[in-house]
């Protein structure tokens, strides 16, 4: 028995360091593209801040997400619709995944203004029922063994289909497979151990390779400031300017969302008109592009260097950008470029009322995630990526405070 324990513990850890990788695998992936389409090519060519390339790349990659958004629907699944399937069908489809990675990619190589984190879930809860899936099948192997030898145990947890996709997923058993019941790990303590070897497995392989190969990872704070009493007199000031970030927001996200009524037949035409938008912001001010992971860094080592105007015109364009790539076809996620646009604003108005911008920042910022998200936990949670724990009383205070603040009627979410 303990042999048989033994390989499907060993089985999950496999499958965890699969899991890990292919997680990896996207966003290196992605990472080694954005270098290549805008850094390497661009250098190459001596065409660096041009207009001219902007407008072909970011028009291409409209192109291309259009004719791919009308060839297979609309994808990837944001964060909400993924936790629906899963809630409503007890699983979620993993037998396209490389079609959702594919179209989560290119909005963010073509310079969109939007996070990896919309593709990522659907991807990542996919390969967890994938996992799952195969556990199960493998683990029921295992335990239906008698007298398990080693070799016997290595040639179950390797032998194929380990890592074969399962076309026919969700199709109920026959009755050939009803006739052999097998012996299932319905222990607690067994479950949570095997549970634990796939996130082992994941996190060491995503460790690993990133060792050894590298990946751009989110950018944080450090923790040098005590916050003073005198610091808090502007709490109210600092509050006020993120309810006002997030009203700007939610203003654009109407007014794009009406523009992709308007377009919501011409799918290719609403995809290149977007990515034309994003070229010129890109050309202009070009902290706009992308996520917001890299830039938020550049922005955090070298705010000094700019203007109190260019913070502001470059954290507004931000949140006209992701809502209008949002709402024009290029799917993806909002939170790192609503956290971006956060630390531009409160760098710049720590600037203009001459104030630590270690209490601004993190005040303005969990503001302005909680008056649009409306969950001050999960906004700081989620803020905790970036900010250390010690700045978590003034975002919590943000966060709470903006999300008691009710949305005009004619921006709230429809």
């Amino acid at each position: 028995m303990k042999r048989k324990i033994f390989g499907v513990a060993l089985l999950a850890l496999v499958l965890g360091v699969y899991a890990g990788a292919a997680v990896w695998v996207i966003l290196k992936v992605m990472q080694v593209a954005i270098d290549l389409l805008w850094e390497t090519i661009p250098q190459a060519l001596g065409m660096e801040n041009s207009l001219i390339y902007n407008l072909a790349i970011c028009s291409a990659g409209g192109l291309a997400i259009g004719l791919y958004k009308k060839k297979y629907g609309v994808l990837p699944d944001n964060l909400h619709d993924v936790m629906h399937k899963v809630k409503k069908d007890g699983t979620y489809p993993y037998d396209n995944l490389q079609v959702v990675a594919f179209a989560a990619l290119l909005p963010l190589v073509f310079g969109g203004a939007l996070g990896p984190e919309a593709g990522l879930s659907g991807i990542v809860v996919g390969l967890c029922c994938f996992v799952t899936d195969r556990l199960k099948d493998k683990g029921d192997q295992l335990m239906s063994l008698s007298d398990a030898k080693m070799t016997d145990i290595l040639k179950v947890v390797f032998k194929g289909p380990v890592f074969r996709v399962d076309r026919n997923q969700g199709e109920q058993p026959t009755a050939d497979t009803q006739a052999e019941p097998r012996q299932r790990l319905v222990n607690k303590a067994t479950r949570i151990f095997l549970y634990l070897m796939i996130a082992v497995g994941a996190v060491a392989a995503v460790k690993v390779l990133t060792y050894y190969f590298g990946i751009m990872g989110i950018p944080r704070f450090e923790s040098r400031q005590v916050f003073e009493i005198e610091q808090w007199l502007w709490f109210i000031p600092l509050l006020a300017t993120g309810l006002l970030g997030g009203f700007i927001y939610l203003l654009f996200n109407k007014c794009t969302m009406l523009i992709g009524k308007k377009l919501q037949n011409h799918t290719v035409i609403a995809c290149v008109l977007a990515g034309i938008v994003i070229a010129i912001f890109g050309y202009l001010l070009p902290l706009t592009m992308f996520s917001g992971e890299y830039e938020m860094e550049d922005l955090m080592l070298n705010y000094q260097s700019y203007t109190i105007g260019l913070l502001i015109l470059t954290a507004v364009g931000k949140l006209f950008l992701v809502t209008l790539c949002l709402n024009l076809g290029w799917r993806g996620g909002n939170i790192f470029p609503i956290i971006f646009s956060g630390v531009a604003i409160g760098f710049a108005v720590a600037a203009i009322i001459g104030i630590d911008s270690t209490f601004a920042v993190p005040v303005v910022t969990a503001t302005l995630f909680a008056y649009i998200m409306r969950k001050p936990l999960a906004v700081v949670a989620l803020l905790l990526l970036c900010f250390p724990v010690s700045y978590i009383i003034p975002m919590l205070a943000a966060a709470w405070a903006a999300s008691k603040i009710p949305l005009p009627k004619m921006l709230a979410a429809e």
